[in-house]
């Protein structure tokens, strides 16, 4: 990416992404190999957008590897306050809030997983309440920017600066940097997301059957449920939380998952890959898993009551950008916008109609899942058909051979 496309990559995610205002503060989250990003955000922010500060949170995944091998079990456990501080100081300062995404697939093999689930069970349970406050009140989106052992990982046959070329010159197609105008390009773009929206909202489907190679799958959605596009509303403000975004979703009755699903591309947990397999689900809950890899898919799901169970349906067709690309990018915010998924773990709250005091409220009266993970995980592809069943017993046709039905083009 040159430094060109970096600062028009910066631009789009600052007005797009979290819709950065004048004097807005803004928090950045990120990895230390994303210096070069982070540094044309911040002088995009304050140069072109006049915000206020500008709060750089930097990460290095490495260091966590070196903690779950060495640390002792109570240092793993320990969740320093002051970090809270800061979240809670930058929320009363009603900051944006931007989190920029890379992939270190492989980094945590060979790591005892309890250890991993220990440290983040720790950090989850005390952190929860400010990702709720922060999904609830502040405007915040997750953006993509590689690294080499990213990209090596997508391109293992190249050099190390080829490969990272690469997926640099991908994420340029699938931002639509490369396009003419690429502001206009997402505003059409995301209005085509929203007809789809309205449509599936009008409808009031009750379920969803899927039905394709290694799926038979009903999907039951609560009665007051929404589907949600790409693009979230905070006063006035519209905001992306994912960019890309490729998705229309909702969430799923938590009970109410029966059949089979066939998981259709590799998933990428914490640095550690799984390869594609197969779950049954009954009243919702994952009873039966098909893989070599059973064990650490059952360590994954095993972290709360809440993790065998589903919060997340989406909809993605077979043409997006991703799926076109024709490569396995080893990061959900990519892989999971090339095709329909579901996904393990917390439901959003948004996706029912529901003004319930609090968030568990709002999940107890809806029959809507509650976990401390959102483990996305891909079931699309070009076999996959989903016909939505009304009220009355009326069944549309919604995807047929991985895409859109008729009716919804």
């Amino acid at each position: 990416m040159n430094d060109k496309s970096l600062i028009l990559y910066a631009r789009l995610v600052l007005f797009r992404g979290v819709n950065l205002k004048e004097d807005e503060d803004l928090v950045i989250n990120a990895p230390i190999t994303a210096q070069d990003f982070v540094r044309a955000l911040t002088q995009e922010a304050y140069k072109t957008f006049k915000s206020g500060n500008v709060h750089v949170n930097w990460q290095d995944p490495v260091l966590s590897r070196i903690a779950y091998l060495h640390a002792k079990d109570q240092v793993l456990e320990d969740v320093p306050e002051y970090i809270f501080d800061r979240i809670r100081n930058t929320l009363n300062r009603k900051a944006a809030f931007l989190t920029i995404s890379s992939s270190f697939p492989g980094l945590m093999a060979n790591i005892d997983q309890k250890r991993i689930q220990k440290a983040q069970k720790a950090m989850g349970s005390k952190m929860r309440p400010y990702q709720e406050e922060i999904a609830k009140t502040a405007k915040w989106s997750v953006a993509a920017y590689p690294c080499i052992p990213w990209a090596k990982k997508v391109f293992p046959d190249m050099e190390d600066s080829d490969a990272l070329m690469q997926l640099h010159e991908d994420i340029v197609t699938i931002m639509r940097l490369d396009e003419e105008k690429p502001i206009d390009a997402w505003t059409k773009h995301l209005n085509a997301l929203e007809q789809k929206r309205r449509k599936l909202n009008e409808y009031r489907f009750r379920r969803l059957e899927y039905k394709g190679e290694g799926t038979d799958l009903t999907v039951e959605l609560p009665e007051k449920h929404i589907w949600v596009s790409g693009a979230q509303k905070r006063g006035d403000d519209v905001f992306l939380p994912n960019m890309p975004t490729e998705e229309v979703f909702t969430a799923p009755l938590k009970t109410g998952v029966n059949g089979r699903v066939r998981v259709t591309k590799p998933l990428n947990v914490r640095g550690t890959l799984i390869q594609p397999f197969s779950m049954t689900f009954k009243y919702g809950e994952v009873v039966e898993i098909k893989s070599d890899e059973k064990d650490k898919i059952e360590k994954i799901i095993s972290l709360d009551k809440g993790a065998r169970f589903l919060g997340e349906v989406a909809l993605v067709p077979k043409e997006s950008t991703i799926n076109q690309l024709g490569r396995i990018y080893y990061n959900t915010l990519l892989d999971e916008n090339a095709t329909c998924h579901f996904a393990f773990g917390n439901a959003y709250p948004m996706s029912v109609k529901d003004k319930g005091k609090n968030v568990q409220e709002i999940v107890e009266r809806n029959n809507i899942n509650r976990s401390m993970i959102h483990i996305d995980f891909m079931v699309g592809d070009e076999t996959l058909d989903i016909v939505g069943i009304k009220e009355d017993g009326e069944r549309v046709p919604i995807f047929e051979k991985g895409t859109w039905a008729s009716s919804f083009k």
